[in-house]
């Protein structure tokens, strides 16, 4: 359960619409993944999972090195100003029931339309 809700948060969140040739790849990996805030204790419950922005951005990085990529990402993002999304669980999944909201009015104008 916690690795669907872990896989749950950390993409279905986010936009996912393409930009095109002018969205660099850490632009890209990084509007349509987040990261979910947990303390290091908890790391093997979500193995790995809860670092998948930055996991998109090396995918052959261990797990186990993912935490102290973060900090090399994050620093990344501040001197580019790229935004990188990290939230808490609790924010995390409200990001999520927002993203469905807005794609079940889409669909909803979709119905209209035909």
């Amino acid at each position: 359960m916690p690795l669907h809700v872990q896989i749950t948060l950390s993409h279905w969140g986010m936009p996912t619409a393409d930009l095109g040739a002018l969205e660099s790849f850490p632009q890209r990996q990084l509007r349509t993944t987040m990261d979910v805030a947990c303390p290091a204790w908890l790391d093997f419950i979500h193995g790995g999972l809860q670092f998948q922005a930055v996991h998109h951005l090396f995918p052959r990085v261990p797990r186990h090195n993912l935490r102290r990529l973060q900090v090399l990402v994050r620093e990344f993002c501040a001197e580019t100003g790229i935004e990188y999304k990290i939230l808490g669980f609790v924010d995390g999944n409200k990001e999520v029931l927002g993203r469905l909201g807005e794609l079940s009015r889409q669909v909803e104008i979709l119905v209209q339309c035909q």
